[in-house]
């Protein structure tokens, strides 16, 4: 993937009331490396974006010591009415299981991060649109940081739901594509096309 800090220009700018509310939850953020990806995560979940269900996927304690830790100052207490959870695929154990293997202990939140985006993958859009961020370059940000392997193993920039399913077949030995590489295979545009 190269480095995490050379991203390509953003194509769109977040809609000002995305900005106001990840402006008012970065201003109780603690400080942690994945305060402003998590300010992303529930910005878009409050906005309606996404899949994620309003603990985004990990329970009602869980999500509250997550907001404890990295916004201690902010009362959040969203409803749970307002989003449903998604159908978890006989899959999501084996996903969240390799995200929580290759999350980096040194950053705060990173087992909940792996299970955040282990229920993002069960959207049916992009990974970036599942989790409700506001561009795929949040999610590239916030996979360099969190999954610092991972994202080394996507020299490519191979779509990140594609990839993560590719490396969990890989990992069990598992292998539907019938190309002998990527760069020979009729589908490439369906893994490596832009995600607009």
């Amino acid at each position: 993937m190269g480095d995490p800090t050379m991203l390509a220009p953003l194509t769109h700018r977040p809609s000002p009331a995305r900005q106001a509310l990840h402006a008012h939850l970065m201003a109780h953020a603690a400080g942690t490396p994945a305060d402003e990806a998590l300010a992303h995560l529930i910005g878009g979940w409050a906005l309606g974006d996404g899949v994620l269900p309003a603990d985004l996927g990990l329970g009602a304690e869980r999500f509250a010591a997550l907001m404890t830790c990295h916004f201690p100052s902010l009362v959040w207490r969203p409803g749970a009415d307002r989003a449903p959870r998604p159908v978890l695929q006989a899959e999501f154990g084996d996903l969240a299981g390799l995200l929580a293997a290759e999350a980096d202990p040194a950053v705060p939140g990173s087992a909940d991060l792996a299970l955040i985006i282990a229920t993002g993958c069960m959207g049916a859009d992009h990974l970036w649109q599942d989790l409700g961020l506001p561009s795929r370059r949040e999610l590239s940000q916030l996979i360099a940081l969190v999954f610092p392997a991972l994202a080394a193993a996507n020299s490519g920039d191979m779509k990140w739901k594609k990839f993560l399913y590719r490396e969990l077949c890989r990992r069990e030995n598992i292998f539907v594509c019938t190309a002998p590489s990527c760069a020979a295979c009729d589908d490439f545009t369906l893994c490596f096309a832009p995600e607009e």
